[in-house]
C-alpha cells in the first residue's frame, strides 16, 4: 500500500510551537531568500561547509526531528541522485582528468566535482523551503508575501491574487498526495496492490490513478472558488487584515545573523584563495 505522505513533506505545516514558527514571517521570507541567493552564489566547498552549522541549527531549534524531514524527501533524494549519475558520466571532462572511461560514459574529476557543487546547491535550496513551508501557516505565509511584495501594486500588478494562487498551488501537493493514497487503497481492496511487481507493473499501476487524481484536484478548485465566491472575495481591493505582523529586536537580530552568515560563506573563501 502506498504512504506517500510519509515520502513527500513539501507543502505540509508541522506546528512544534518552536522559536523559528514564532519568528516574524517577513523574517523567514527574507531569510529562505538570502539562502536561496546563497546556493547559487557559493561556488566551493568550503563555503557550503560555512553553511551547514547554520542549517543544522535551524534544524534542531525548529523542533522538527531530522528523521522525519529525511523520510519525507524520499522521492526527491532519488530523483537527484538518479540526475547527479547522469550529471558524472556524462560530463564532458578534460581528457587528462579521466578517471574511468568506457565507450561515451566517463568519470572526470570536472564532473564528480560538477555533481557535487550541483547537489549540494539542490540540497541546500530544497532544505530552506521545504523548512519555511513546515514552519508557516498558510494564513502567516501569504500575508508576509503580501505585505513584502505589496509596493508592486502601485504599479498595478495584483499582488494579492497572485500571491494566493502560488500559496495555493503549493498548498495544493498535500491534497494531492492524500488524494493518491485513498485512490490506492481503494484500488488494493479490490485485489489491484500498488506495492507489488517490478518498476514498469507498479508505475503502469500509479497511471491508472492520473484521472481521477486530476478529476478530484478540478473538483477541489470548483469549490475553493465556490466558497471564495460565497465569501464575497474580490481580491486585495479594501481587504484589511486581522493579524498584522510585528518583528522584534530578535527578530531582526535573527535576520541579521542569517545575513551575516550568508555573506561570510560567499566571500571567505575567496578571501583565503580557495
Amino acid at each position: 500500500m502506498l504512504e506517500l505522505q510519509r515520502s513527500v513533506i513539501f507543502g505540509q505545516f508541522v506546528d512544534t510551537g518552536s522559536p523559528v514558527h514564532r519568528l516574524d514571517v517577513r523574517v523567514k521570507l527574507v531569510a529562505t531568500a538570502l539562502l536561496i541567493v546563497a546556493s547559487f552564489l557559493v561556488d566551493g566547498f568550503l563555503g557550503f561547509a560555512l553553511l551547514l552549522p547554520l542549517l543544522v541549527v535551524l534544524q534542531i531549534v525548529s523542533r522538527i526531528p531530522f528523521g522525519y524531514v529525511v523520510r519525507g524527501s524520499g522521492i526527491f533524494l532519488f530523483f537527484l541522485a538518479v540526475i547527479l549519475v547522469f550529471q558524472v558520466f556524462f560530463y564532458p571532462g578534460e581528457a587528462d582528468n579521466v578517471l574511468w572511461r568506457w565507450g561515451f560514459l566517463s568519470v572526470s574529476v570536472e564532473g564528480l566535482r560538477f555533481a557535487a557543487i550541483l547537489g549540494l546547491r539542490v540540497l541546500l535550496l530544497y532544505h530552506a523551503t521545504t523548512m519555511l513551508m513546515l514552519t508557516t501557516s498558510l494564513v502567516d505565509l501569504t500575508n508576509g508575501l503580501e505585505i513584502l511584495f505589496g509596493p508592486l501594486q502601485r504599479l498595478r500588478i495584483p499582488v494579492n491574487e497572485l500571491v494566493l494562487v502560488g500559496v495555493i498551488s503549493v498548498k495544493f501537493v498535500p491534497i494531492f498526495i492524500s488524494e493518491v493514497e485513498r485512490l490506492s487503497r481503494a484500488y488494493t481492496a479490490r485485489g489491484v496492490p500498488f506495492d507489488e511487481g517490478g518498476p514498469l507493473t507498479r508505475a503502469r499501476r500509479l497511471g491508472r490513478l492520473l484521472v481521477p487524481v486530476f478529476v478530484g484536484g478540478f473538483r477541489r478548485a470548483d469549490l475553493l472558488t465556490t466558497a471564495m465566491d460565497v465569501r464575497c472575495y474580490r481580491g486585495g481591493r479594501g481587504r484589511t487584515k486581522l493579524r498584522r505582523p510585528q518583528a522584534t529586536r530578535t527578530d531582526w537580530l535573527v535576520l541579521l545573523l542569517v545575513a551575516a552568515w550568508v555573506l561570510a560563506a560567499w566571500q571567505l573563501p575567496a578571501l583565503l584563495g580557495t
